[in-house]
């Protein structure tokens, strides 16, 4: 299934539910997972962590807004791919902005087709108390990420496919 909107779009596997949204006077949001998500969240998904059953899987891909020293393409908002394949190897337990026993978390700030994001991805293995264990690439995360394209930034900028293909 397709979902887009505000310049965001993917293709959903079997499995997981998506929403793209924009709150009033926010920049848009994508939360996407393997298990049911939370009608309203934080723009974080700190309710759908929370709620994250064992084996469950989290990304949260959230646009800023370029000003006050946020310049796409400068710094942390560094224009580039994204570490695709996404591997085990990359989460971490203190990268959660919500902590939760046995769950790890990515964090990648970037800038595609001018637009400054950061991608937050969430995992917690199927075992209790388990380390994320191997390369990764059987992440349903990198299946998701390999369909998403993002829109030229606003302004009229053209588009462009997003920078997040391996």
């Amino acid at each position: 299934m397709i979902v887009q909107a505000h310049g965001i779009r993917l293709d959903v596997p079997d499995g997981w539910e998506a929403r793209i949204y924009r709150r009033p006077h926010g920049d848009p949001t994508l939360h996407t997972a393997n298990f049911a998500l939370p009608v309203d969240d934080g723009d974080f998904g700190a309710g759908a962590v929370l709620s994250m059953p064992p084996g469950g899987e989290f990304l949260c891909l959230t646009e800023y807004r370029p000003g006050d020293g946020l310049v796409p393409g400068r710094g942390l908002f560094a224009a580039g791919p994204l570490p695709l394949p996404l591997r085990s190897s990359h989460f971490r337990p203190r990268v959660l902005h919500v902590a939760r026993s046995g769950s790890f978390g990515l964090q990648h700030f970037f800038t595609t087709a001018g637009r400054p994001f950061c991608l937050y991805a969430v995992i917690r293995p199927p075992r209790t108390g388990a380390r994320a264990s191997g390369d990764g690439t059987s992440l349903g995360l990198n299946r998701v990420l390999s369909t998403v394209s993002i829109a030229g930034a606003r302004g009229g900028a053209p588009a462009g496919r997003a920078a997040v293909r391996p």
